[in-house]
């Protein structure tokens, strides 16, 4: 269920995330750059319009982008400069897992919000050299640091996209309601979501179908497909709104099913924390933050699934 297993893995991906000198060549005396990325995911299970039923799991992970010049500078140099950082706002973890095959954890510059993390430059150093073996024309290796778990906030409000759904399957037809809020609270700094897709699976047959805003049939696996390609704050009513579709049936009638969600968003993370180099040798040349959903579901509420399909607009609350 989280980004990546347990288990941490040695192979470094190139990627090109570095700014300023060469990747390749790197002076003895230089500043080595480097770059940061936080990649966070969140699972939600949104249960009819009890708030306090849904259920939430947030982790991430936190991966190091280091030039392939970085190589020779460790192999030459019997003394390099101590790579050390900061992982601040830690207070919103439930737990931290350090890949101890090359950190660990500095527990006398540690704090209740904040932990400091040392790189056995040996072990760094061996792997930056086999990876480039493997991968000579790589400019750039990225190596998994950090596994963490967020604690979840009460309710749905760690829930970027809130969700509530409305049901009523009758014989010949089935109206469903879909109520939405883009949460921009579950995030550190208010950011859109891109890509958002909010797929219903029909299992009835279906031979005609209303929707608004308008929505696909997608016939060859019986679903109806909702696409924004954004959604925030500054979206039509701040992000709240709702989706409705009249499926007509041939046969029927249909049984209220669950609704899945996929999103992702750029710039900002739901954990809130922050990386900080400690000491000198080194620089931060680049921090990328972003999250995605995972398994992120919502299942109608049973009272609503034989009565009426539109029930008052205030069943997203503001303040949800």
């Amino acid at each position: 269920d989280s980004v990546g297993s347990l288990e941490f893995g040695t192979a470094c991906v190139p990627v090109g995330v570095s700014r300023g000198p060469s990747p390749l060549t790197i002076g003895m005396a230089d500043t080595i750059p480097l770059a940061v990325a936080f990649h966070e995911i969140v699972h939600s299970f949104f249960r009819g319009t009890d708030e306090t039923k849904c259920q939430v799991k947030m982790s991430g992970e936190m991966m190091l982008s280091f030039p392939a010049g970085i190589v020779a500078v460790l192999a030459n140099n019997p003394n390099p400069a101590k790579l050390a950082f900061r992982v601040r706002n830690t207070q919103r973890l439930n737990s931290i897992l350090p890949n101890k095959q090359l950190v660990s954890i500095d527990n006398t510059q540690s704090a209740t919000d904040s932990l400091v993390l040392e790189f056995s430059m040996s072990a760094l150093s061996a792997l930056l050299k086999r990876q480039s073996e493997q991968n000579p024309s790589a400019s750039y290796f990225n190596v998994e640091i950090l596994k963490y778990q967020i604690k979840p906030k009460p309710g749905a409000n760690s829930c970027p996209f809130q969700l509530v759904s409305y049901w009523k399957c009758e014989t010949t037809h089935t109206d469903l309601k879909i109520d939405y809020k883009y949460n921009s609270h579950a995030m550190n700094s208010p950011s859109p979501l891109l890509n958002v897709n909010v797929v219903v699976p029909i299992d009835g047959t279906v031979k005609n179908m209303q929707s608004k805003p308008s929505a696909q049939w997608l016939a060859e696996n019986s679903r109806v497909l909702w696409k924004f390609t954004e959604l925030s704050q500054h979206s039509e009513n701040n992000g709240v709104g709702s989706l409705l579709a009249r499926l007509e049936l041939e046969t029927g009638p249909t049984s209220p099913s669950t609704i899945s969600t996929q999103f992702n968003c750029e710039g900002t993370t739901l954990s809130g924390i922050d990386f900080q180099l400690v000491g000198p040798g080194y620089r931060l040349s680049l921090v990328k933050r972003r999250f995605i959903s995972g398994k992120y579901i919502c299942d109608g509420d049973p009272k609503y699934s034989s009565g009426t399909p539109t029930p008052p607009a205030s069943t997203v609350s503001g303040d949800c």
